[in-house]
């Protein structure tokens, strides 16, 4: 109730009626009333009265004359005046004052009102320089939406720094945090517009903003793993082959070759491998998948019927067998360039120590390089999108024409796509970085923002390496987690998950049910001074006692228990900031993103047999009918210049056929 009576007081409707009070209507009534007891005292009578009711004089000459001589009774008039209106003003707001003065008194002593940068709840802080401080205008992760009198604003971080946001399933971390940065940074001035990358398990966010980013002339690429038909085509091996297809093959030096066998080996690294050690199984599985992937590189070189079309992962299972390694032509060839030069070589002395493994080796070894490939084959959506291209990373990246926002859309129940949705991530930020360091600031003009929601179901093993350099090449990561145990996966390697942590300076706490995350969370606020009082009493007197403490801005027990609308944030350069953010349902428009399909182009003239190296042409369903149709009419030609000869044969069998059988029949009736 207190709290309640200072928040009224502090109302600006309230504060003019005070003022008005003691400055207008006070001063008016003084003026009068006061005045007629000063006259009255003046003229030691209060015949006075009486000569006004009956006229005998006039008030407002007594009260000129008054006001227009000086004398005692005049200046105790003023001073009543002034002193009244201070007087009530004290009376009014003695509360607050109070409570300002003793914020100074005890501000060397005390520092619990000084531990927040603004706390909506408590009224720590002050409002006015905290929305200063946060104000909007730049690109950049938002606070969220912050909807208080006079008018509701963006609150806009003022470093550059990476965002962890912690929350539950029902926190609406996606309508208070996710959506409201998206939507603020996509509609900033068209100079200032971020390119995204926004994974999105539940198509919400593409649904909800896909308007948005078309009216702000973005260009909108979805990637659908569920639904292949809406999805684009992407071959994870194009930036590989573009590492030594970019130009010609005389200018390629070593470090081009270093750098595709580098590509390679990073993606073949988040393919879906079982285990997370590296067995001697799996090792060795990598090095096959990254052995035929090399050979297929060089041999692009070497023949020109050998296209990118046929350079993609779902024609791996072609070469992951023991019949392949040990005969298939790549054997023949690779001893035929051995001597070409230095690369074929070194692969040639690379591919002997995997043939001359013993069978049963070999093939416990390919079984997992297999499984690990299985899925680009056996499911029908990923061969899809990942064997044909209407997407290239690499140009998209490097067009800055207009903005653009990736949708990595994917069913959040189904895990089959957890590792392609890495590897599409990995590419994206690998391409950004080689763009970047191009540049004469090596920074990307326009900033690139991530927006990773369910970060637990991707795997990105260097995100804590790529944490550390991304910022300087203006590139954020937001991680959306439900505690900060689900970064624990990226403590393997020698690496620890607390660098990600390090990393993001900016962290939301909107609900987690982690005891271990509310722990590190409560640390990271920081501590504050309190003054604690002992008394002792004994039979003659009574002692007390003040010490300073250090205690937590917030306890584990008060951060798991806070009030649900309450958004705790820690941006690192600043103190912990404890708001009501506004939903984003309660103030963007509701108007649902049609997402278009994809015209299909698949090129089925043509494939490769990785047995014999050679290219296969098909045919298609028109020529199949076509050739069928010849056939039939040529079959039917034939049996015409047949039947002549063949039907005087069949003629004379069955005219002896019938003759024998009459024959039979006739000896049989005259024996019985």
């Amino acid at each position: 109730m207190k709290l309640k009576n200072n928040e009224l007081k502090n109302k600006p409707s309230t504060k003019f009626l005070i003022y008005t009070f003691c400055f207008v209507i006070w001063p008016i009534f003084s003026f009068f009333v006061i005045s007629v007891f000063m006259i009255v005292a003046k003229a030691k009578s209060g015949e006075i009265i009486n000569d006004w009711i009956f006229k005998r004089r006039i008030f407002s000459n007594d009260l000129f004359d008054f006001w227009r001589i000086s004398s005692l009774y005049r200046s105790l008039t003023i001073l009543i005046i002034i002193t009244g209106s201070f007087g009530f003003l004290t009376f009014f707001n003695h509360k607050i004052w109070w409570k300002k003065i003793k914020k100074r008194i005890l501000k060397s002593k005390q520092l619990s009102n000084d531990n927040w940068e603004y706390n909506q709840f408590t009224k720590e802080g002050d409002l006015r320089s905290f929305k200063k401080k946060f104000k909007p205008g730049e690109a950049n992760f938002s606070l969220g939406m912050f909807d208080i009198k006079p008018k509701r604003q963006y609150l806009v971080n003022i470093t550059d720094a990476h965002a962890i946001v912690l929350g539950i399933s029902g926190s609406k971390k996606t309508e208070k945090i996710v959506l409201p940065n998206i939507w603020y940074n996509a509609t900033l001035p068209y100079d200032k517009k971020p390119n995204m990358v926004i994974t999105d398990p539940k198509k919400q966010i593409l649904f909800r903003t896909g308007k948005m980013f078309k009216a702000n002339d973005y260009n909108i690429k979805i990637f659908d793993f569920e639904d292949a038909r809406k999805s684009l085509y992407w071959n994870p091996l194009e930036q590989v082959w573009l590492t030594l297809h970019s130009k010609p093959k005389d200018q390629l030096d070593e470090f081009d070759y270093a750098n595709a066998y580098d590509k390679i080996i990073e993606l073949v690294d988040l393919l879906a491998w079982t285990s997370n050690d590296d067995s001697m199984w799996e090792a060795n599985a990598k090095n096959i998948v990254i052995l035929v992937l090399k050979f297929l590189l060089l041999y692009s070189l070497e023949d020109d019927r050998f296209s990118l079309d046929y350079y993609n992962i779902p024609n791996l299972t072609h070469t992951l067998s023991e019949r392949y390694i040990k005969n298939g032509a790549w054997v023949k060839i690779t001893e035929k360039l051995k001597t070409k030069n230095r690369y074929w070589f070194e692969f040639y002395g690379e591919q002997k120590s995997i043939i001359d493994i013993v069978p049963e080796t070999l093939s416990g070894i390919l079984t997992n390089a297999i499984k690990a490939v299985n899925s680009f084959s056996q499911n029908i959506s990923i061969k899809k999108i990942t064997s044909n291209i209407t997407f290239s990373v690499r140009e998209l990246i490097r067009d800055s024409s207009k903005p653009f926002v990736i949708f990595i859309c994917f069913p959040d129940h189904k895990n089959i796509f957890n590792f392609l949705m890495s590897m599409l991530i990995t590419q994206i930020y690998q391409e950004s970085i080689d763009y970047a360091n191009t540049l004469p600031k090596q920074k990307l003009k326009r900033m690139l923002q991530f927006y990773l929601e369910e970060f637990n179901s991707l795997h990105l093993p260097q995100i804590p390496d790529w944490m550390a350099i991304s910022r300087s090449r203006n590139i954020l990561f937001m991680l959306i987690i439900q505690s900060y145990e689900q970064l624990q996966k990226y403590s393997a390697k020698g690496k620890d998950y607390k660098a990600i942590k390090a990393q993001a300076r900016l962290n939301f706490l909107l609900e987690t049910n982690s005891e271990e995350t509310l722990k590190s969370f409560s640390s990271s606020l920081g501590e504050k001074l309190v003054l604690k009082q002992s008394i002792s009493e004994s039979e003659k007197n009574k002692t007390t006692s003040t010490t300073e403490q250090k205690e937590l801005i917030m306890s584990v027990s008060e951060l798991k228990y806070k009030n649900p609308d309450m958004t705790i944030i820690s941006t690192g350069g600043s103190k912990p900031i404890a708001i009501k953010l506004k939903p984003a349902y309660e103030y963007l428009p509701d108007e649902e993103y049609i997402q278009p399909t994809n015209e299909i182009i698949e090129n089925t003239k043509a494939e490769w047999d990785f047995i014999t190296m050679q290219k296969i042409i098909l045919n298609s369903h028109k020529n199949i009918k076509t050739q069928l149709n010849v056939k039939s009419k040529d079959n039917q030609q034939i049996n015409k210049q047949n039947i002549s000869s063949n039907y005087l044969e069949e003629k004379e069998e069955l005219l002896n056929y019938f003759s024998k059988q009459k024959n039979l029949c006739w000896t049989k009736s005259r024996t019985d």
